[in-house]
């Protein structure tokens, strides 16, 4: 022992703790020296082993580190030390460590997957009771240690072992061995005791985790645990993408936290206070994506520091009214007893490994709280978390619950069939009647229907739900019922690994008070509209316009591999066979053949029958033969009967688009996608793909129109978005957009002639330098070509003119916008007639 001055110079006196250690031994009595030293300067402490590990302490810690490694210091008292080392902050590294062993466990086969997922969860309870002290002694960390130093002996027996004791409701407990002092924790988590063997390395693995601080939770621990548990292909399947916390609580906070503050501060009597109490212990939140439980944990986190605020709160108000207990009865006193129970968390998901650690996540959360809080209150054994289960939440019923909160799967419409199958996107159809959407808008309606009047949900989706036909099935959907939306974040890129940009949205349904403040990207606004606008400054929706219909069409979608063929050689060959197979075998034209090619120009072709029927198509006797041994196949397999039918058409073969172009030589063809709204021309012979967009328009003055930024930002701000990605859809792009609704010739000739000027130019400039048109603008951005941008303020200019505006209209884009919707609106009331396009093929 030394003077607490000596706490940083206590490596000085070790010789001297050695050479007292050393001496102590008698070897005539037969005494040895003692195994363990204590080299102590009050504030500082090291513990050496020196007949064991004479070079080193074995543990070197300061005082207020004495709680959380008060197991070192077991000899003491007569017991096993157990020397955990000092902890180091719980990272995704502690969990990869937990995964890793879970992956080799999986790979070599040691035991059903669902006894290792079970294993696992088993393994991560006891890594955190440890730490936080309701596993005695560090059990768990001495068994690995025995069993790494007796290699011998099988972890199936004895962290089996200590699993059974886990699960043993006894009142008797152990009082010797390596289980001694072992709780009863139960709670389903041990009902199965995972009886698994451990390599060696696979022990020292696990043993490696021991060493973090597993009490130092952070939600996005259980996420990685949750993306290690499903493995990388069923998490894409499912959807599944955990959320950091930075932004669950731009959920719990909205949703939960914020009107319980306010209703906290705004209490004036006991009464109130008391009352506020009994509604917060039966305040039920479900997350119907629960994954691994983050949104939960937050929540229950949040809610028992709202406890103690309010609990608080009422100590106040009693002792203001002259009362040192509840005077109103003996139902006030029981409710004042009563703490926040995490049965009130309720959760679905369709994985049973997320359901398990869900619960898990729970469980811990239950105790830090009480840690935190200071609060007796017991957390052994496990609660029952039954109301966390397993199962398709849209499908299934969902309990009522005051706030509905998460993050459902994502997954655009476009996906659906292939991820969920046929059948079930068929269910989704008639369960929901809004056609097929992005999986998340599903949740979105459902979430709404099940709210009671006063009750909020705050929700994370793919930033497809303020854009076009999601929207109309989602958040119209909300505020047409009685939703008003009060906190949003409109657009920000996912946090996690999908590749995603979302919205987060915060509601209440019916609410019995007008709502006080609105926050949209954190800023404060008057009112917030379903397309996550500021209600101040938003324009109106526009309307379809009739005109405009029968006019766009998304591209045809072959839906099977087998009618692309596999280059150029093979359409060469074919088309040599005989000349009349031009008629079905077609250049075919995608996204990104307009984007980087330097003449727009299809680099593959495509076998395409049409419309025809069998008999008809089987004239094409090569093409047919392709299509005979690559599609007949898989649509032989397909469960709906129109493909199975009609084996040799296209998925998608558009037959109103074959109509609009029948009689056109060339028509626009658009990118679909992309961070660049592209135009070009293509040939009648030319196959568009869904990857792109067809206008039924042959003439300058028409592509004009859609190739300025007039068209162009109107298309950016009523098209939806992809990733980072504009994505265009006509209907609500194109069909809302109003053409200039009575140019005159003149108007018509100058816009037709600085579109083919355009044209003339960038055509040339891919041509020489082998570049696309993606290319090439990246290029007038930075300045380059600046003949290009003079085409394209020429073109503005006379699309403005066309209008009748004024041409300082054409460089302020937001002022042509507001221009769009006045007359889409005229036109949709009848106040301005409105027929702006000459028949297909007439000249201009």
């Amino acid at each position: 022992m030394k003077a607490p001055v000596e706490a940083s110079r206590l490596h000085k006196h070790r010789p001297q703790a050695l050479g007292y250690w050393r001496d102590a031994a008698d070897p005539d009595r037969n005494i040895p020296s003692p195994p363990f030293v204590v080299l102590c300067a009050f504030r500082h402490l090291e513990i050496w082993e020196p007949g064991a590990y004479p070079g080193a302490p074995r543990l070197v810690l300061d005082l207020v580190e004495l709680p959380d490694q008060y197991d070192a210091l077991l000899f003491l008292a007569g017991g096993e030390p157990v020397f955990a080392g000092g902890q180091v902050a719980l990272t995704r590294d502690a969990v990869s460590l937990v995964t890793d062993l879970f992956m080799r466990l999986g790979h070599r086969r040691a035991a059903d997957p669902d006894v290792l997922r079970t294993f696992i969860l088993q393994c991560v309870w006891c890594l955190f009771a440890e730490d936080l002290g309701l596993l005695p002694a560090h059990a768990f960390t001495r068994l690995l240690d025995d069993l790494i130093a007796h290699p011998k002996r099988s972890s199936a027996d004895d962290l089996g072992g200590l699993f059974r004791c886990l699960n043993d409701p006894a009142a008797h407990r152990p009082a010797h061995g390596a289980y001694a002092g072992v709780p009863y924790a139960n709670g389903s988590l041990f009902a199965e005791a995972a009886a698994v063997h451990l390599e060696p390395d696979e022990l020292e693995l696990l043993r490696q985790a021991t060493a973090y601080a597993w009490q130092q939770v952070e939600p996005q621990i259980f996420g990685s645990l949750l993306e290690g548990g499903l493995g990388h292909d069923q998490q894409w399947a499912l959807g599944a993408h955990y959320t950091a916390e930075a932004d669950i609580q731009k959920v719990v906070q909205s949703t939960i936290v914020r009107p319980w503050e306010e209703r906290i501060e705004n209490l004036t009597t006991h009464g109130e206070a008391t009352a506020a109490l009994g509604a917060l212990m039966g305040y039920v939140v479900l997350d119907p994506a629960c994954g691994s439980g983050n949104f939960l944990y937050v929540a229950y986190r949040e809610l028992r520091r709202l406890e103690a605020r309010l609990r608080d709160r009422e100590g106040v108000l009693r002792r203001k009214e002259g009362g040192s207990r509840p005077k109103e009865g003996i139902k006030d006193q029981e409710t004042l007893a009563v703490h926040y129970s995490v049965q009130n968390l309720k959760g679905i998901d369709i994985d049973g490994f997320a359901i398990g650690l869900a619960r898990l996540v729970i469980w811990i959360g239950h105790k830090l709280a009480v840690d935190e809080l200071g609060i007796r209150e017991a957390t052994l054994p496990l609660t029952d978390l039954s109301g966390i289960r397993q199962g398709d939440a849209l499908r299934m019923s969902w309990p009522r619950a005051a706030a509905i909160i998460g993050n459902p799967p994502f997954h655009g419409s476009q996906n659906l069939r292939g991820v969920l199958g046929d059948d079930y996107v068929e269910w989704l159809k008639d369960a929901f009647g809004v056609g097929i959407k992005d999986y998340c808008v599903y949740w979105f309606r459902k979430a709404h229907d099940r709210l009671p009047d006063g009750g909020r949900a705050g929700l994370v989706g793919t930033n497809s739900i303020s854009q076009n036909r999601a929207r109309s099935a989602s958040l119209d959907y909300v505020v047409g019922n009685g939703g008003v939306i009060t906190d949003a974040v409109s657009m920000q890129e996912w946090s996690g690994q999908a590749v995603v940009n979302v919205s987060i949205v915060n509601w209440v349904k019916a609410p019995t008070a007008p709502v006080a403040e609105f926050t949209l990207d954190g800023v404060t606004v008057g009112g917030i509209t379903p397309s996550l606008e500021d209600m101040a400054t938003a324009y109106p929706r526009p309307q379809r316009l009739a005109a405009n219909a029968g006019r766009a069409f998304q591209g045809q979608i072959p839906g099977v591999r087998g009618f692309i063929l596999e280059g150029e050689a093979e359409a060469k060959r074919l088309l040599a066979e005989d000349m009349a197979n031009a008629d079905v075998v077609r250049p075919y034209l995608v996204g990104a053949d307009i984007a980087t090619d330097p003449h727009q120009a299809p680099r593959r072709w495509t076998i395409d029958f049409g419309m025809r029927n069998l008999e008809e198509a089987m004239v094409f006797a090569g093409p047919m033969a392709i299509v005979r041994r690559e599609v007949k196949p898989v649509r032989d397999r397909d469960h709906r009967t129109v493909y199975r039918k009609h084996w040799w058409r296209f998925t998608a073969p558009r037959p109103v688009m074959r109509d609009a172009l029948a009689l056109l030589p060339r028509y626009v063809a658009g990118t679909a996608t992309g961070k660049r709204i592209l135009f070009c021309w293509a040939d009648a012979k030319v196959c568009p793909s869904n990857a792109t967009n067809v206008f039924a328009f042959e003439d300058d003055y028409a592509m004009g129109i859609l190739c300025s930024s007039i068209h162009t930002a109107w298309a950016k701000r009523e098209s939806s978005t992809l990733r980072v990605d504009i994505r265009y859809t006509p209907t609500s792009a194109f069909e809302t957009f109003p053409f200039p609704p009575g140019p005159g010739d003149v108007e018509r000739a100058e816009v037709a002639g600085a579109c083919a000027r355009l044209f003339e130019v960038r055509g040339a400039i891919c041509a020489q330098e082998g570049i696309g048109l993606t290319t090439l603008y990246n290029l007038v951005d930075e300045g380059g070509y600046p003949v290009v941008a003079c085409c394209h303020r020429a073109l503005d200019v006379a699309v403005v003119c066309a209008y009748g505006w004024n041409a300082a209209v054409a460089g302020d884009p937001g002022e042509a916008t507001r221009l769009l919707v006045d007359l889409n609106a005229a036109i949709i009331t009848g106040a301005q007639a409105y027929d702006p396009f000459h028949p297909p093929g007439a000249p201009v």
